[in-house]
């Protein structure tokens, strides 16, 4: 007789084959889905350039970053705001280390 296996749990895992994970974010340097340190990218951290959250702590917030070179959140490329503070305006912003939106 062979071993069945509950719906639920042949469900549970193709759920999580098709399903993008917030842990699915990986370095662009080393390929590692943690932050911190990383010893091949240039300043030395973990970084995901590819997504609407911070690049190098994965925070959906904008302000202060202890894991950020700079110390303020970066969040990537792509979505039209800025990428320091969130606007999508243009000028001045005080939270991006050159002064200026980067969108």
């Amino acid at each position: 007789m062979k071993p069945s296996i509950p719906h639920a749990l042949l469900l549970a895992a193709a759920l999580a084959f098709a399903l993008p994970s917030a842990a699915s974010a990986t370095c662009s340097y080393c390929g590692s889905s943690g932050y911190g340190s990383c010893p091949y990218a240039k300043c030395h951290k973990h970084t995901d350039a590819g997504g609407d959250k911070c690049m190098f702590c994965g925070s959906s917030s904008y302000g202060s970053c202890s894991l950020s070179p700079h110390g303020k959140h970066e969040h990537g490329y792509g979505h039209g705001k800025c990428r320091f503070c969130g606007s999508s305006s243009f000028g001045s912003c005080s939270y991006a280390p050159g002064g200026h939106h980067e969108h």
